[in-house]
């Protein structure tokens, strides 16, 4: 018999600390027990961030892969991000900012999809310490300028600030990727925009046509889009964000199948049992059992 979850706790970041700021709000380190409580409840960001690790030694699960963390060690999350794990030593110090990250995927740079999709598959890096002195002034000047809210264009100012972090962000990816000295495509916005859209609408629809849908296009197109940009079909990727969910769920939480499969908006338990089955060679209380 499983075990009853006693509530289903909200697990969106904004949600839990009331962040109301669209385009960047600082996260004290004393919330950090909100986002990541006892229970160890997998937490997903409707937006990104950077975390960086200053002092002390630690370490995060993002997307069921674990990063240890050590002075300057930064961290980069996206929308639909998991952050399923996080425990710090110590004498642990950190630097937390939630931004807007459609800011990098917008950036009109050369390899600006290149960057991105390596931002995504390399989550956490080690900064020089010139990269980290780069980073923080740039933060700090950021809080600095957010405060004058009186200032006539405040917002404009924000605006400009946030694209100049996210220039400096993607200029330290940037030196492993071979340039392609290419405009950035609609195509590239396109896959951006799509998987944005998988990080927040997941759980209402697994189909391609509701997404190509979203974006005004055909799901063919859609298809052919992703799978230029990224090797793989859109149905892949809708798949990838289904099970990665359901894994971090099963794994993390005392959630039952029947609570697991209504949050991931499944019809029953038993569709659920055999579509986590034919995409990972195992059933769900299998999984579970196999991560005790």
């Amino acid at each position: 018999m499983e075990v009853q979850h006693n509530q289903d706790k909200p697990n969106d970041v904004d949600a839990l600390l009331g962040v109301s700021n669209p385009l960047f709000a600082y996260i004290d380190s004393k919330d950090y027990d909100a986002i990541i409580n006892e229970d160890n409840v997998p937490r997903t960001f409707s937006r990104g961030g950077i975390f960086i690790c200053l002092e002390g030694e630690g370490y995060v699960i993002i997307d069921e892969h674990k990063y240890q963390l050590s002075p300057r060690t930064l961290c980069i999350s996206f929308p639909g991000t998991i952050i399923q794990d996080f425990k710090r030593g110590e004498g642990f110090k950190s630097y937390t900012l939630m931004i807007n990250t459609d800011f990098i995927g917008e950036l009109n740079t050369p390899s600006a999809n290149s960057i991105h999709m390596s931002m995504r598959e390399n989550p956490c890096m080690v900064l020089s310490q010139q990269q980290l002195d780069s980073i923080l002034q740039i933060c700090n000047l950021m809080h600095e300028r957010d405060t004058r809210t009186e200032h006539p264009f405040h917002d404009q100012i924000n605006r400009h600030m946030l694209t100049l972090l996210c220039y400096e962000l993607a200029g330290i990816y940037a030196h492993d990727i071979p340039v392609k000295r290419e405009p950035c495509s609609r195509q590239d916005i396109l896959f951006r925009k799509f998987l944005s859209l998988l990080a927040t609408d997941i759980t209402i629809s697994r189909e391609v046509q509701y997404y190509a849908d979203k974006l005004c296009i055909t799901p063919k197109y859609l298809t052919i889009v992703t799978r230029q940009i990224s090797g793989n079909s859109a149905a892949n990727w809708i798949t990838r964000s289904v099970i990665l969910n359901a894994k971090a769920l099963l794994s993390t939480t005392q959630l039952t199948i029947q609570q697991v499969s209504n949050k991931l908006n499944f019809p029953n338990p038993s569709f659920f049992g055999q579509y986590f089955l034919r995409h990972t060679g195992m059933t769900p209380k299998e999984f579970r059992r196999s991560k005790m």
